[in-house]
């Protein structure tokens, strides 16, 4: 009998994570490296950077560059740092995989790539041999600390983020953001304020991976297309594509009391809890196919 490493439920997969906790595991390599892209455009010191933001301050009120302390710079360097670990971890036990994480160092030491592409190529590589890392007697923990490490990027996000990266300033070529719900946006560099529709193809790659629930997502949607101009209505929609199915809920997992089927007993095992939310992209690709249909029907 093997249990789940992660979680203690009983596995049938032969692996040392079960399904549930391995398609968490999934999750957290996906959202990871977006959070950390978001967040390293906020370091101090980056050129182009936008003003510092009150959870860029440091622990004693102050202010300094790059390296010294603040919030944002100490969680950044806690991920990569954690994920490079993990990284020497599993080569160690699978030497075959050595070259590749020679090659991760010799791109960022010639600074051919950048610490968030170094970040996403490492959670790209752990995706990829997953399966070979839920044999390993550290999964576990493995799976325990990437999610502590998204958990504290995604909060940091939702407090001093101040929206999705909206492209360059045709101005000054700062850095700009636009707060979703918004239809401008103001660079804050040179102050100029431009329609969101002249940034909408920045936006929306940007943000076809934000997850919230239906509400915001039906806001910021309304925000963006012009095409759409009612919240309720919008909203109405989303669930109804989620109760037939056309779009994926995603929910945290947790550890819990579960019923097992085919022991027809109470075990402990994960546990889906919380609000559904929804990626942006996947609302945006169902609302845009529909609509194109329809227009088809109608010209027909």
């Amino acid at each position: 009998m093997i249990r789940c490493l992660h979680c203690g439920a009983e596995t049938n997969n032969g692996l040392a994570l079960c399904a549930l906790c391995s398609r968490m595991a999934s999750t957290i390599l996906e959202f990871l490296p977006v959070y950390f892209r978001n967040l390293a455009r906020w370091r101090p010191g980056r050129a182009g950077a936008r003003p510092v933001p009150g959870s860029r301050v440091l622990y004693d009120g102050s202010v300094r560059g790059v390296g010294t302390g603040d919030r944002i710079s100490d969680t950044l360097d806690a991920t990569a740092n954690a994920l490079t670990t993990w990284a020497r971890a599993l080569v160690e036990d699978r030497p075959y995989l050595a070259r590749l994480l020679d090659r991760l160092s010799a791109a960022k030491s010639a600074e051919t790539i950048d610490e968030a592409q170094m970040v996403a190529w490492l959670c790209v590589g752990f995706e990829r041999y997953l399966t070979s890392i839920s044999t390993l007697d550290w999964c576990g923990e493995f799976v325990r600390d990437l999610g502590r490490h998204e958990e504290s990027l995604c909060a940091l996000t939702q407090t001093s983020m101040p929206g999705w990266y909206a492209g360059a300033c045709r101005r000054c070529e700062a850095s700009t953001y636009v707060v979703p719900g918004l239809t401008w946006v103001t660079c804050g560099m040179c102050g100029i304020t431009t329609h969101v529709g002249d940034h909408l193809e920045a936006i929306l790659d940007e943000a076809r991976t934000w997850v919230a629930r239906p509400k915001p997502i039906a806001e910021a949607i309304v925000a963006l297309v012009d095409t759409e101009a009612s919240v309720p209505k919008l909203y109405t929609r989303i669930r109804q594509w989620a109760y037939v199915g056309d779009i994926q809920p995603i929910r945290r997992t947790t550890r819990g009391y579960v019923w097992s089927v085919e022991e027809e007993r109470v075990v402990i095992g994960p546990e889906e809890v919380g609000h559904a939310r929804y990626r942006l992209g996947d609302v945006l690709d169902v609302l845009l196919s529909r609509d194109t249909r329809a227009s088809t029907a109608s010209a027909s």
